[in-house]
Order: C-alpha cells, then structure tokens, then sequence
C-alpha cells in the first residue's frame, strides 16, 4: 500500500511539473557521456543572454560552440568523457576561461563564469578547473571510480565487475551458478549492467553476459570509468530493482598510447587451501595452481581531430589440479566400487581432477568526428572462455560429476550524437549481440545405457558421481537493443525524453534428468543397491531385504530416496522435449528534467514506463494436459483452492516509475552537500524463469518419479539403467505454471546521505539507504500434500498432477544500510578512500532463479520465512589508496573485511528434495 501510493504521488507531482514548463524534450545523457553545464552572469549578477561558450577536448581537439539563454545557462551534453578547456565571451564583456573540467561518466560538471564589462582592452581571465571531492549536481547514491582506480588497484582476475564491490551497499551472495553481486540488498539477477550505453547482461540467466562461472569480458585496461549506483538513478535508467552498474570503454585520441600487462600467480605464493580438508597439505591434498592473464591495449588518431580507434586483447591461461590425496576423504568401500564397476569404465573418477579457466578477449573501437555537431561511436567486442571440469569444484566429488563450461560471444553497438542546436541535442544508439553457452560433457559413457552415468547423489550430497543433471546443454542467445533521447535545454532546466526498444531470444536444448537423477540415503544403502538390484530395499526398525519386501509387515524405507528421469510426451524425445526459444521483448518510455533553480540546488526528477512482453506458450491452454483444470476450485479437507494458471505466461505492462532527487550545496562553496532521492525500479524477468512452463506441462516433457518407498509407483531401475520411456498419458506428471497474476518485482527505493569536506582534499559522509520489494519471483508447489494435493486426481482415469510447480510474484524483502565514508586526495600522488556498510537484510524467499528448489518449510504458512535473507552481510568495511613514492614507483593497495552470511542448512528428510532453510533452519530441523 505504501508503496502504490507512494508511485501515486510520485507519478501526479512528476506530471503536474512537467505540464507547468513549455512542452519541451530533453535531459541529461548519463549512459555512456558527460555533461558540462552553468550560468554566465556579470559583475552584478545578472544573467547574461547570448555569451558564447567554447568547449574544447584536450585529447582529441574537438570544438563545440553553445549560446546561452535568457537565464544567461548553458548545458552541454553527450560529451566525450575527459577533460575540457571551457570559454565564455560576450559583446561588451571580458572573456573568461576555466582550464582542466573533468568530465566523468554520468555526472554533470559546473562551469560557472561571471564577466566583467570591457572598458579597455585586458587580457582574457583564466581560471585553472577547480576540483572538490564533494560532487555537487550528483543526487543519486553512486560511485565513480575512474582511470587511475580501475588502472591502479589490484583486482583478482581482472574482472571489472569485482571492482563493485568496493562501493558501500555492495555484497556477494551465492547464486545458483556461483558468486552473484547483490547491490542495496537486491537479488543478483535483477541488476543491470551497461557497458558503453548497451546492454551487457545474460537474458536468460539474468546475470552479466559471460555468466557466473567462466566471468571473462573484456581487457580492464579497456576501462574508461565506471559507476555504479546504489540507488536514485534517474529516469532514464531501467530494467532493474537492484543496482545499475555502468562502464565506458576508453577512445582512442591524437596520440598513439598503448600498453601491456602481464600476471601471474603460482602455486608456492598463491595457492588457495580453502577447499582442502583439515589435513591439509601433509595428505598430499594440497591444489597445484597457476594462473597467467596477459594482453595489450593500443590506440590513436586515424585522422587526426576526425577519428580514431582503440584496441584492446586480453588472455587467460588457468590450471589447477585437486590431487588424489583427496582419496583420504572419500569411503574407501566407494572408492574400490567406482574402480572396479561396469567394467572399469569408471575407474580413476576419485583421482585427480584437472581444471582450467582459459580466455580470450578482444575488444575494437572506432570513434569519428562527423564535423562540429555530430560524432559516431561503432565498437565490436569477442569473448571466448573455457572451464574444464568448471561446474563444480567440491574435493570430494567423482571427476564424472562435472562439465565443460563454455561461453563465447559477439557483440556489435554503436552510438551517433548530435548537438541539433545550441539547446538541443539527440543521440542515437544501437546493439547486436549474440552469447553462446554451451555446456558439454566429456566424461564416462555408462556400458548399459551408451549415455553418461545418471546424476548419482550419495549421504545427501556427501559424494557425487555421474554427469550433472541439467548437462550437457546447448544454448545461446541474440539480443537487438534501439533506443533514441533527446536534450533541450530551457530556461534553468535540462529535459531528456527517451524511448527504447530492447528483443533477446533464448534457444535452448535442456534435457533435465535425461540420464536420470539418483539419491541414496548413505554409502551402504548405495552399494547394497547396486549388489543386489532394485529389489534391495531397507525396512522400518531395522535390517533389508532383498526381496523388495519387509517381514512382518514392517514398512520400507530407503535406499533409494529419489530417483528423477525426464521423458517426452506424445512421441517426442528427450532432446524434442527440451528444445525451446523464448523470445522476451521490452519496451521503455522516460521524460525527466535536471534542473537548477539556483547555483547551489540539484533538483532531478521525471517517470518511466516500462513493458515487459513474454513468450507465448509452446502448448496452447486448450491443449495441455492439465487442460479440465484452468479455471476450477477444488474443495478438500484443507480448504479451498484454485488452479493458479490460465494456462499462459502473462505479460507486464504497467510498469510506472516515478524518480525524485535533489542535492543541496548548503553554503554554495562545493564543500558540504546534502543529498536525497528516492523512486520506484522494476526489474526484468530472466528466461529461466519461465522455461519450464513452456517445457514442463504434462504434454511436451514430463518427470517419471521414484523412490523406494512408495511401491506401488513401480521401483526404480536397477542402478546406471533408465526406465522405458513414457507412453501414452503421463501418469500424474510434475507441471510448472506461471501464476496467472504474476507481476515482475518491484523496488520501493529511498536514500539520504551528508558529505562534507573538512580539510583541504578530504571529506566525510554518512548516508543511509532503503529498499522494499515486493512481488518477488519465488516457486511454490501447490498441489503439496499440504495442501491436500487438490490437483493429483480429477483427470480422466483417476489420472492428475505431481508437484504443481507455480512460479508466483509473492515474496518480499526489505534492506536497510548505513554507510560511513572517508575519502581523500590531499596531493596528486596520494588518494584513498575508506567505507563501512552496516546493513539488515530481509526476505521470506532467496532463491535467485533456480527453478528446481522451493525455499520454504510450509508452504500452507509461509509467514515464518520472513527472516534474515541469504543476502544479509552485517558488516563491510572497504579501504584502498593509491600512492606515489620517490622513484616514480606506486604502491596501491585494496582490503576488504565483511562478515558472515547466513548459512543454509539441511535436514536429513528434507536433503533429496533440495530444500535449504535460510530463513527458518530451526524449524525445518525440529520437524524433522
């Protein structure tokens, strides 16, 4: 309610504004340029119509020209970051100059004149570009860490995105595929990264392009700036409910520069023992490891002050080995089964495991100058990475249960700016990109079945054989981005009016538990079941049978406490079954105003809409098999329930998102600003989401479930055989659906923040931080026996639905942070900066994108889930310097304290099924 309301209020005030000014376009370009913009006066104050400005780039000589208006402003947008020479002259008035105005990704600098009256001839005023560390037009809560940060600091792989998370508010959290960046307590998947104003995230994974695991890009040394906000973009900015992470590549200028680079790091300085058990390198367990990461950058004019280009490649090389000292870790009765079964075709699998993490990165960029008033950007950009044995890294895993992971992409994006007069300006920009992922398997075929051993779960997850379930994969994705703003400056403000248009289509071929997915309560159960076949059985109170029957009527319980294998419908194969695209189409439209009402007052705000367009279903709602269904309530003893779905996947389209921010130079000297903004952020839908709604209903693909408990299911195959494949109907097949009220999430979102500089080239802030989400993507089983199972009969036969897998938008979280910060620059060859996060992070549902969990004790009473989130990170504490001693040496240094996150447990009943209890372990446990 506070929320809608707010969005109300928000969206009315933006309106009533803008309907109050001349209908005007335009506003500030933050995407991938700068801005410089300010007032001329003279001596008395008042404004000075008709000076004109010069603004002049140090790097590649280009010239522009603005005039000022009747309120004396000028604003001069999509400019290239770097730095400018800026002079104001008017008839009868002394010219006057500022020299070195930094222009920085997304921010607004303020070049101000005031001209005295030309009574003699007097040379021209100069004035060298002031700098303060408090930035006094910024509203939103961001940070900027420019060329000498990502150039100077150390980074660990040198993955830009590791540099966020040195900016308050920004956190690791554990995704389903690896380590996801969560910035203001937001789940990894809803954050938007931007490289040069294009799209470079994964659509149907929802994280950066290059994914979680190979995470290779482009050189860093290709790095411009990059900024990442927290919180208060503005309008202009969207699809997301976290943070907005956003990179500008450099440009090539009148000088040839280039650079090179090499690291490595060895075992005997930098192995990492984390992993390795207790008994550490005396075992022989010890990781050998070594890693090389070397490339070049290079660029210059093709023309000098017309074009230039910039080139930049970068390359991995990665090997580690898990030696088999981890044999001292594993059963010695697995591991003489594994050597000697099916004919020594799996011989070895708990021996050494070889890893490697290999890349390649090129990245090409052309920039012209189409005369004073246009200019045109075209970039292309190649990455290719390899992960052997990268899926999973658990020591104490057969080598089989692994993969190769693969990602290589193409992407082509491109930019035309033009300064339409001296008040307006358009830019125009475009991307293709294509990711392709895919995921083989290499490892040992199985002799019975000529396909890969099932995915073999053994004590909970304790040790692991045979390919993952969800290998191999193929996949790839396409992705068409269009957008267009416009810039007009009037009067005191600056309106910005843009539309986008952004089409990613997903193909895919998944084929789940093709090769079937096995879990056995404990090594015994497992190789007992393997001596003597599926009629081994283990029974209540006590003692087996192998005979698939318990004496005296005692009940029968394990071994086997799962066993899934995916089969298709109405003759298809596996591999049919699974094969699917899924096209996501978006569409935006956002009007803002930056606007300054007096020189020491930031004032931005506007609205965005936003429209999220799904696919269609595979199956049409009149054709599926759970088609009697769609539109029915069935009354049990439990209560009364209707079947979720239509049958369709609904789009979103009311996506409104008002935004509001102000920054306040209380005394008008640049030293000491207060800060404040706060909006509404929608964040997209990543692929994955809905994939199994396409694929998993009844009559495309199903799950043939057993376990060896529930007899009269039929048994499970004899281990490393698969059932026949399914004929006919399916019997009660497990079913996804998307709710049919389903919304995408929405981010309530708020910040305050105090920065002042109390010494020459240092400064303080304390800021503060709010986000509350809600419709939330969780998945929910709503045909559970808690529910009485309304759906598991009513088909024809007797026949109904498994597990009713419902994607819902029902969860919610809240996130508080405070932030203290000290930063300085007290000389040219010293900057530092120093951080401390404490934040409280609140969710009833964690799970990020991983369809195959539902993270809940009850799903009849989800209420108690409300707790402390998988995200929660109490403390942070960020520090780094850069420095320059004697000798023109550096030392730059990074550290970073955080602590802990909440650990997910698992109970012994609740480990087949993948349940994680985040939020209510304890209850989880008590209940068994």
């Amino acid at each position: 309610v506070l929320s809608r309301r707010f969005g109300v209020v928000m969206a009315v005030a933006a309106v009533a504004i803008f309907l109050s000014f001349p209908v005007s376009l335009s506003a500030q370009v933050q995407a991938s340029t700068g801005l410089i913009r300010g007032v001329v006066s003279d001596s008395a104050g008042r404004p000075v119509e008709g000076a004109i400005i010069t603004l002049r780039n140090r790097e590649t000589n280009a010239t522009r020209t603005h005039t000022t208006n009747s309120r004396g402003a000028y604003a001069a947008s999509l400019l290239r970051v770097g730095t400018y020479d800026v002079q104001a002259r008017a008839v009868g008035f002394t010219a006057a100059s500022r020299s070195g105005v930094a222009v920085s990704l997304g921010e607004a600098a303020v070049a101000d004149f005031q001209l005295g009256r030309q009574v003699t001839q007097l040379a021209e005023l100069s004035v060298q570009g002031a700098s303060s560390l408090v930035e006094q037009t910024r509203v939103a809560a961001a940070t900027r860490l420019d060329t000498a940060i990502v150039k100077g600091l150390p980074n660990n792989g040198r993955n830009f995105l590791n540099f966020a998370l040195l900016t308050p508010n920004a956190a690791i959290v554990q995704g389903p595929d690896g380590d996801e960046l969560s910035i203001g307590g937001q789940r990894g998947i809803h954050n938007n990264v931007s490289v040069d104003g294009a799209d470079f995230n994964n659509p149907f994974f929802g994280e950066q392009r290059g994914g979680q695991r190979p995470a290779f890009t482009f050189n860093l040394d290709a790095v411009q700036e990059m900024v990442v906000v927290a919180q208060g973009a503005t309008a202009e900015f969207g699809r997301s409910s976290g943070g907005f992470v956003n990179v500008i590549t450099k440009s090539g200028t009148n000088q040839f520069k280039g650079s090179a680079h090499y690291f490595g790091k060895y075992d005997p300085l930098s192995a990492d023992y984390s992993h390795t058990p207790a008994s550490g390198a005396k075992s022989g367990f010890a990781p050998d490891f070594r890693q090389q990461q070397f490339g070049f950058t290079f660029g210059g004019p093709l023309k000098r002050d017309k074009a230039f280009f910039f080139v930049a490649y970068d390359q991995q090389i990665y090997r580690e080995v898990k030696q088999k000292g981890r044999l001292s870790s594993i059963d010695p009765a697995l591991v003489a089964w594994v050597d000697t079964a099916f004919s020594g075709a799996l011989k070895g699998d708990f021996g050494e495991v070889h890893r490697t993490n290999d890349g390649n990165a090129l990245l090409a960029k052309l920039d012209f100058r189409l005369g004073e008033k246009h200019n045109a950007s075209l970039k292309y950009n190649y990455t290719n990475s390899r992960q052997e044995n990268g899926t999973f890294d658990v020591d104490i895993w057969g080598r089989s249960a692994n993969g190769i992971e693969k990602d290589y992409s193409h992407a082509v994006n491109g930019s035309i700016s033009s300064q339409l007069n001296s008040s307006t300006a358009n830019e125009f920009r475009f991307q293709w990109s294509r990711e392709d992922r895919p995921r083989p398997y290499e490892g040992p075929d199985n002799p019975k079945t000529g396909r890969p051993f099932p995915d073999t779960d053994i004590s909970f997850g304790g040790f692991r054989l045979g390919m993952p379930f969800f290998l191999p994969i193929t996949a790839h994705d396409t992705r068409f981005q269009v957008l267009d703003n416009i810039s007009f400056v009037s009067g005191k403000h600056l309106f910005k009016a843009g539309v986008e248009y952004n089409r990613t289509e997903a193909t895919q071929t998944f084929v789940g538990f093709g090769n079937g997915r096995i879990a056995f309560s404990s090594v015994s159960g497992f190789l007992n079941y393997v001596k003597f076949g599926n009629g081994y059985v283990e029974c209540t109170g006590g003692g087996s049978s192998t005979t698939g029957s318990c004496p005296g009527g005692a009940g029968i319980t394990g071994p086997v406490v799962l066993y899934l294998q995916a089969s298709g419908v109405n003759g298809l194969t596996v591999e049919e079954a699974g094969t699917q695209s899924i096209l996501q189409q978006e569409v935006a439209v956002f009007l803002q105003d930056s606007w300054k009402p007096t020189s020491n007052l930031s004032v931005d705000y506007g609205v965005r809409w936003e429209a999220q367009i799904q696919p269609d279903v595979i199956t049409a709602p009149t054709d599926v098999f759970f088609a009697p269904f769609i539109g029915q309530s069935v009354t049990n003893a439990t209560g009364t329930y209707s079947f979720p779905s239509d049958g369709t996947i609904p789009s979103y389209k009311k996506m409104i998102q008002p935004r509001f921010g102000v920054a306040w130079d209380v005394n008008g000297d640049g030293r000491q600003l207060l800060r404040a903004s706060a909006g509404i952020y929608y964040a997209r839908i990543p692929g994955l989401n809905l994939a199994g709604t396409r694929s998993t209903n009844g009559s495309r693909g199903q799950n043939i479930f057993r376990n060896s408990s529930l007899d009269f299911l039929g048994r499970p195959p004899a281990y490393g055989e698969l059932l026949p494949g399914a004929t006919g109907d399916p019997f009660q097949p497990g079913v996804t659906v998307v709710d049919k009220d389903f919304q995408n999430p929405r981010t309530l979102s708020a910040s305050a923040s105090y920065e002042r500089e109390v010494a020459k080239g240092v400064a303080i802030s304390l800021g503060y931080m709010f986000s509350k989400t809600d419709h939330l993507t969780r998945f929910v089983d709503r045909n559970a026996a808690v529910f009485g199972s309304p759906w598991s009969t009513g088909l024809p036969g007797g026949n109904g639905i498994g597990g009713l897998t419902t994607v819902e938008s029902t969860a919610k979280s809240q996130y508080h942070g405070f932030t203290l910060g000290l930063k300085g620059a007290p000389s040219p060859k010293l900057q530092y900066q120093i951080n401390y996060t404490i934040g409280f992070d609140k969710a009833n549902d964690d799970n990020e994108r991983d369809p195959f969990s539902f993270r809940y004790v009850d799903a009849s009473d989800l209420t108690p889930e409300y707790n402390w989130s998988d995200r929660d990170q109490r403390h942070r504490v960020n520090a780094w310097f850069l420095a320059q001693v004697p000798g023109n040496l550096y030392l730059n240094n990074r550290v970073s304290f955080y602590s802990a996150q909440p650990t997910s447990e698992k109970c012994v009943s609740n480990a087949a099924s993948g349940v994680r209890a985040t939020q209510a372990s304890d209850r989880l446990c008590a209940n068994g």
